[in-house]
């Protein structure tokens, strides 16, 4: 009588070496993208504007540029999220004019890479999507509000289709920077988190006001500490991101 031969523990086997195949090339294939949160000179320097110019941020634009040196050289896309004010914006009813389109304040302050970007305007069309160039690693996003998603009365911002465009789906990684962490920069997270990325908060490369002249409730720790709580945010220094490029 012919004895029955089992296979089954061996196909156990290979769907399991399979599924071992198949979860590698999926973090292979994760994506990544430096976001770059308002670093304009209205923000950044008191003669620009006085009222709301954290100067202390500036020691960041040494440690933003080597993530985007970084991010360049492996071939990952860098966005600068950036405030164009217009007069109606709601959000100058609180904070006052700043940042406006045009302005010299609405500047990228110099010191990070931002020659020949692809700039997204807030009046963006699927047009100026489908017209990026396929070798693009450069971009601005201009914004009315405080996340870089969403802009004056909830419109949408051109970040998430440009994400989209250059093949970002959810769970691909969103590397955060810039100011400040418990405003533009948490609202960001928010909106990222919303639409199934993964935000990555890097501490030394954020910075907000602490309370200064009772301003805020919430300092760069305690804004670190919520993004991360609820919104699954990963917090890390630039050494240990660019150690995992």
């Amino acid at each position: 009588m012919r004895r029955k031969i089992t296979i089954l523990p061996l196909t156990k086997q290979i769907l399991h070496l399979l599924d071992i195949l198949i979860e590698e090339d999926s973090l292979d294939e994760m994506k990544k993208a430096l976001l770059i949160v308002d670093m304009t000179k209205d923000f950044l320097l008191k003669s620009y504007n006085p009222n709301l110019a954290l100067e202390e941020g500036l020691e960041l634009v040494p440690r933003i540029r080597r993530l985007q040196e970084a991010f360049l050289d492996k071939g990952y896309p860098v966005i600068f999220v950036t405030d164009r004010h217009l007069p109606d914006d709601f959000e100058l009813r609180k904070w006052g004019p700043h940042s406006m389109k045009g302005s010299e304040g609405s500047e990228i302050v110099d010191g990070l890479i931002k020659e020949d970007r692809y700039i997204l305007e807030r009046n963006w069309t699927k047009d100026d999507i489908e017209r990026i160039p396929s070798d693009k690693l450069l971009f601005e996003v201009e914004k009315g509000a405080y996340s870089g998603f969403t802009d004056n009365g909830g419109v949408p911002t051109a970040l998430d289709p440009l994400l989209k465009k250059l093949g970002f789906k959810p769970g691909d990684k969103l590397y955060i920077t810039g100011l400040h962490t418990n405003c533009c920069d948490k609202h960001t997270a928010a909106d990222a988190w919303f639409r199934g990325y993964k935000p990555v908060i890097v501490r030394d490369c954020t910075a907000s006001f602490e309370n200064r002249e009772g301003r805020l409730g919430m300092g760069h720790e305690e804004a670190l500490k919520y993004e991360e709580f609820w919104y699954d945010a990963e917090i890390k220094d630039s050494d240990e991101v660019i150690n995992e490029l």
